[in-house]
């Protein structure tokens, strides 16, 4: 039995092809990814703002919702991303320096880094989704994940243990 396909066909196609290209970034193309902003909250519900140049996570209410840091996100390929504050201004970096692993906000424009730059690997989160919560781990440090305190009002940080009950590495991020 042969298929027929029917005109229209190459036309959808063609337009769900257009479609993918335009929201889907591609490491070989030569355009920059769009940069996307989401909302980040930890399964506790602690969202995060900046407080004295440090990223913390912690409960806003009333007024002080205004001050919530939203995730400037770049995807560089399917699963990793460059993530960012203040625009793309401020992003979040991975750095290892002797035995200490920490995280830190580094002034540089997200939308100048490079995936295929080592100096930018610093900058680089792998998400892993489980279910309707997500992890970010280092591609620069691997085993290490941006995680929060239980306390409310504590540094945004970094943990190689992601499974203690002290720290939390399972958020919510939606696109806002």
């Amino acid at each position: 039995m042969e298929a027929c396909r029917c005109p229209l066909s190459y036309l959808i196609s063609f337009l769900l092809f257009l479609f993918h290209s335009e929201t889907a970034c591609h490491p070989l193309r030569k355009r920059p990814c769009r940069m996307q902003v989401f909302r980040i909250w930890d399964i506790n519900q602690k969202t995060f703002y900046l407080r004295n140049n440090q990223l913390v996570a912690g409960y806003l209410q009333g007024s002080n919702t205004k001050l919530e840091e939203k995730l400037d996100v770049v995807p560089i390929e399917p699963h990793a991303v460059f993530l960012g504050i203040h625009g793309g201004k401020l992003c979040l970096s991975c750095v290892k320096s002797g035995d200490e692993t920490r995280l830190q906000l580094e002034a540089v424009n997200i939308t100048d880094l490079s995936r295929n730059k080592d100096q930018d690997k610093r900058f680089t989160f792998i998400l892993s989704d489980s279910g309707p919560t997500t992890s970010f781990e280092s591609a620069a440090c691997p085993g290490w994940f941006l995680c929060t305190a239980l306390e409310a009002d504590r540094p945004v940080s970094l943990t190689n243990t992601p499974k203690e009950d002290w720290m939390v590495t399972k958020f919510y991020f939606q696109k806002d």
